[in-house]
């Protein structure tokens, strides 16, 4: 195997697992659909999520410099989503845990929609890529294109998949172990939204 593709292949892997660790709405999601179900509806989050970050990533590499000016400055979209962050908080944080019953929302795939909805609309990923790739500019210079690309891009998947999974079981335990795993992780996760939109609010005020 080409060496320089087993170099991409561990920086993609290595920085989007580091970048999943800290709890973000993708972590959590996994945790939430862990407890309120099962371990496989929230492996079929983390495996959507892992698949959506491949494209986020590309989007970054691609579009990077626009799409962080666009960022920086479209003051309407920052309210938009530090709002929606904090709409979310208020329903989650009042939402009454239902004890859960196997149906049609148990079928295989309905992690996956959740897994893709949430990876979708969470909008500091691609900032993040933005960010770390610069970051890794600082050190040494790399050129996403061809097999270099496909390795970082397996990496990015491989990374974000092993966090994830290791979120789910986490889960398990959690769910095994304390009576009221499901209302606090509706606690945390909404605490979390919350402070990730008054953080985007506290920049367009700072700004």
């Amino acid at each position: 195997m080409d060496m320089s593709f087993v170099t991409y292949f561990i920086v993609g892997t290595v920085v989007c697992f580091a970048g999943t660790l800290p709890f973000g709405p993708i972590n959590l999601a996994v945790v939430k659909v862990t407890v309120d179900k099962n371990h496989l509806r929230g492996f079929e989050v983390a495996l959507a999520a892992s698949v959506v970050e491949i494209f986020q990533a590309l989007i970054a590499v691609w579009f990077g410099m626009a799409i962080s000016r666009f960022l920086d400055g479209n003051t309407v979209f920052k309210f938009l989503v530090a709002g929606a962050f904090l709409l979310l908080a208020a329903i989650i944080w009042t939402r009454k845990p239902s004890e859960y019953k196997a149906g049609a929302d148990d079928l295989a795939g309905s992690g996956i929609k959740t897994g893709l909805l949430v990876a979708i609309l969470n909008p500091q990923v691609i900032p993040f890529w933005i960010f770390a790739l610069a970051a890794i500019n600082q050190y040494t210079t790399l050129h996403y294109e061809g097999a270099n690309l496909a390795g970082f891009l397996a990496g990015v998947f491989l990374g974000k998949l092993l966090a994830l999974s290791g979120f789910v079981a986490v889960s398990r335990y959690l769910k095994a172990h304390l009576q009221q795993s499901s209302q606090i992780v509706n606690r945390l996760l909404a605490i979390v939204l919350c402070f990730i939109g008054v953080t985007q609010l506290a920049r367009i005020v700072l700004a």
